[in-house]
């Protein structure tokens, strides 16, 4: 009997059907991202000799500024609150801790940019990783947010946000799917974040129910 049996099966390579079933989100998970129009001809192309793009994401600019701007904010009413006031104001080397944010994430945003075929996963420009051959699955904490570690057959390595891949739903589904496969059906080594956030122990995740 197949270890994959019973599994949602690996969509069409070209067609992309049939869909996989979603694919159990982040905690925080507020909602998918609308693909911009013209979008996958922005986001990462698909890998010499691999199989086309059916989903991708990337940053728009005003994303990317406003995620920036949003951690100025934060900083600054953490200087208010820690100093009591706005007299640290007038310390001008305590604003190279608020003003760069909105333009460091404009330029680490371009690193979110991701697409994804029927059995692979490419993130920014270099990361690559065959989905339905990983070897291991694991998902570290970093800060306040989660990273999910990809090892393939083909001794490539991927490391990536959950909560980036989870900016289009239907992107995320494509890659669980491949993990379902790797972990059930190659024995892909997983830790305790991975099998948790991942929800890898509920077996009617392995029926596609």
């Amino acid at each position: 009997m197949s270890h994959t049996a019973g599994l949602p099966p690996k969509p069409d390579p070209y067609t992309g059907e049939p869909r996989p079933p979603h694919a159990p989100l982040e905690p925080e998970w507020k909602g998918a991202e609308k693909k911009r129009p013209g979008g996958a001809n922005k986001a990462p192309q698909a890998p010499e000799g691999e199989s086309p793009v059916l989903e991708w994401f990337y940053p728009s600019r005003g994303q990317s500024f406003g995620i920036g701007l949003a951690i100025s904010l934060v900083v600054l009413t953490f200087g208010v609150i820690r100093d009591g006031g706005i007299g640290w104001m007038s310390t001008w080397w305590l604003w190279l801790f608020i003003v760069p944010w909105p333009f460091v994430t404009l330029l680490t945003g371009r690193n979110t940019r991701m697409s994804a075929g029927a059995d692979w996963l490419r993130y920014g420009k270099d990361g690559f990783i065959s989905t339905y051959e990983l070897t291991s699955v694991k998902v570290t904490t970093e800060g306040a947010s989660r990273a999910l570690r990809l090892n393939d057959a083909d001794q490539r390595t991927l490391s990536v946000q959950l909560n980036d891949l989870q900016r289009n739903r239907e992107l995320w589904d494509l890659v669980y799917n491949g993990i379902l496969h790797s972990v059930r059906g190659n024995g892909a080594e997983t830790n305790k974040l991975a099998r948790t956030f991942l929800d890898l122990d509920n077996p009617l995740r392995f029926r596609g129910e």
